[in-house]
């Protein structure tokens, strides 16, 4: 299987070390970072998505379960292994759909067991499951947004910010421009048309080249939208 991106996150520096060294041990693991910091660490999971979240449960700033709760709704798909000295937790833990768990202090013998369980997870998951859907993350003033990008009709320019336009006619502003929101999207399912305007090319339903200008439809919502790239770019973007 591919290599595993996990992140490792204990207030204390050296039980954080400990547990990167033993785990240095499997090839199929890489490990993109080591926090002390759980507040900083919410941040990067919901943002860089982790496969795999080793996890301390009394920490200063958030708790682990806390924590955990936060990774069920913005990172769901990321598994959490719990690495704590307090029996006392692990109930609620599974309760709240952590992985698994190991106790402190972390003998090699129960770390085996959890990494190659992980492994066969991701493995079974692999065999089973249905390709998964694209989505992007996507910043308004609110917070974060993980959207399918198979709900996304079209973006449209609006000064520093950008207008999104879902296929169930919401609006969310955006707080990125659109230049920038460009290389977000993957360029088998939008196009840039014109300075304003990205589609999603699932939904273009007309395009008239002579007066530059297509037509964006779910059959539910239908847009009229200027066209302003040149031709011969443009149609080698929807060939």
């Amino acid at each position: 299987m591919s290599d595993l991106n996990i992140f490792i996150i204990d207030d204390e520096p050296d039980a954080g070390l400990l547990l990167q060294n033993l785990l240095k041990e499997y090839s199929v693991i890489q490990i993109k970072e080591v926090f002390t910091n759980a507040l900083h660490a919410l941040d990067a999971v919901i943002i860089r998505q982790p496969q795999v979240i080793f996890l301390d449960i009394d920490m200063p700033e958030i708790t682990g379960l806390e924590f955990l709760q936060q990774v069920n709704t913005f990172s769901p798909n990321t598994k959490v292994v719990f690495v704590t000295a307090f029996k006392d937790y692990v109930l609620e833990a599974i309760h709240n759909n952590a992985f698994d768990y190991i106790y402190k202090p972390v003998s090699k013998a129960e770390l085996r067991r959890v990494v190659y369980k992980i492994i066969n997870a991701f493995n079974s998951e692999k065999q089973q499951s249905p390709p998964a859907k694209s989505k992007v993350l996507l910043k308004t003033a609110e917070g974060h947004h993980y959207i399918a990008t198979e709900q996304i009709l079209y973006l449209e320019a609006d000064s520093n910010y950008t207008k999104l336009v879902l296929k169930d006619g919401k609006n969310l502003l955006l707080s990125t421009n659109l230049g920038k929101l460009h290389k977000q999207f993957p360029k088998t399912e939008f196009v840039r048309i014109s300075r304003k305007h990205i589609i999603n090319k699932n939904y273009l339903l007309f395009m008239n080249f002579c007066k530059r200008y297509c037509i964006v439809s779910n059959n539910e919502i239908e847009r009229q939208l200027e066209v302003s790239i040149k031709m011969r770019d443009l149609k080698q973007e929807l060939s």
